[in-house]
Parts: structure tokens; sequence; C-alpha cells
């Protein structure tokens, strides 16, 4: 499919690469790029052949939130429509890939795109990264990052987070596990081919399964979680057999 606002490559190995492409506004998302970015998430889980799928943003962003100017453009065009908010749409796009997910941070990570990276089960930043939520300085609670913060993070920490009004430096973004590595912009793509060999490794099967495992043991009982565990591994049993 053509898209407008992100660019979709997947290579031989199973390696797909989804770059946000409005690099003018930072990589800033429309309702067109949440439309593109749904479609795309659909496209890739329809293709068994896609082991990992890399998030990146084009020309030295990742991205600055939702794009402002759309939303100004809304209230001159009608003020009588309701302004489209992005607080939790964005969640359900990357959230919903069945495979392993590894955002590439920076430049701009801000509000929105923070949710972007957040539904990222990995994320590598640059050490010029300028990330931080934002939501609070604009007058709003955090949406997306309200979910996951308290998942990598205390709340206490999280809470810090959320309160500060400028870029958190990168390394402490590392403390509060909010990063996997930070690196040099110049060593960015050698960590992540490094990242992500072990899924291309992988039965793309099974690390789709095992996705799934981890997912839902978070929310899960013990044994609850190993039953389903047995579940699936009685419906492996019957697909070698068959």
């Amino acid at each position: 499919m053509a898209y407008t606002t992100i660019a979709v490559t997947v290579d031989g190995r199973g390696a797909a690469r989804v770059t946000l492409d409005r690099p003018r506004r930072l990589n800033a998302f429309d309702d067109t790029m949440l439309r593109e970015l749904e479609e795309c998430a659909r496209d890739l889980n329809d293709d068994p052949a896609v082991r990992v799928v890399t998030l990146a943003g084009e020309g030295g962003n990742f991205c600055a939130g939702r794009d402002t100017a759309e939303l100004s453009d809304v209230g001159r065009r009608d003020s009588g429509r309701p302004i489209p908010a992005s607080g939790g749409h964005e969640s359900s796009m990357f959230r919903a890939l069945e495979m392993p997910t590894v955002a590439l941070l920076d430049g701009a990570v801000v509000g929105g795109g923070l949710g972007f990276a957040l539904q990222c089960d990995l994320r590598i930043a640059t050490d010029r990264v300028k990330l931080y939520d934002g939501h609070l300085r604009n007058g709003m609670a955090p949406s997306v990052a309200s979910w996951y913060l308290p998942r990598l993070t205390t709340v206490g920490r999280a809470l810090r987070f959320c309160a500060h009004d400028r870029p958190v430096p990168p390394r402490e973004l590392l403390d509060l596990g909010l990063v996997d590595a930070v690196v040099p912009v110049a060593e960015l793509d050698a960590a992540h081919e490094e990242l992500i060999a072990p899924f291309l490794a992988a039965d793309p099967r099974l690390l789709r399964h095992t996705k799934a495992l981890l997912r839902e043991a978070q929310d899960e009982t013990y044994e609850s979680s190993m039953r389903r565990v047995g579940l699936i591994r009685a419906v492996e049993r019957l697909g070698r057999a068959s």
C-alpha cells in the first residue's frame, strides 16, 4: 500500500522498519498518519514472515507528538467540531503488533511521540535525544504514558518524570528504565542490529507466541499463565504432527 506520512520496508530477513515521515513537522502525527499506522500494523500482523518491527523517525527526530497546526486548522474551519484528541488513541497501534518491536529514539520524543515509543518492547536512544512527556505543561494529564510508566519504574519516579517540563538527560532515562540503551548517533545502526539479531534467528511463529505469553502474564496469576503455556504447547505439538 502507498503511504503519504510513513515509509514501510521489510527486508529478506523479516525485519520490518516503519519510519514516521513528516520531517518538516518533526514527524508530528496528524489524523492521516494515525490512520496509516493502524493500517500498517494490521498488514504487518498479517505477514507471517515478519519477525521484528522497528519504529523510527525521518530527519533526525522521532516524533514531536500531535501536530498542533492541524488542531488549529480544525478550530478555524469548524469551531463546533470537537478537536481530535490524541489521548490514548495512539496506544492501540504498535501495542497490537504480535512480534517484537523496537523504537529508535533520536531528537524530539514528546507527548504522543513518547506514547509511540512506550508501546514498543525495546527502546534505543541516541545521546542527543530530547525526551519528555509535556502534557502537564500544556494543561493536560498524561495519556499513554500514565499506563506504561508505572510498569517501567516506580510511581514516584514516574510522577517526577511527568512533571519535567524539559528534556530528561539520556543517562537518566536509562536509570529510569525508560530506554534500554543510550548510544552515540553514529553507533545507532550497529546497536540496533545487535539488538534484533536474536529475534531474526528465532522461529517467527514461536516468537509471537512467546510475546503473547509474556504480555498476558503481566495481568495473570501464575496458575493461569501456566495453563496458557500448556494450551500453546499443545497447539504447537499438533502443528508439528500435521
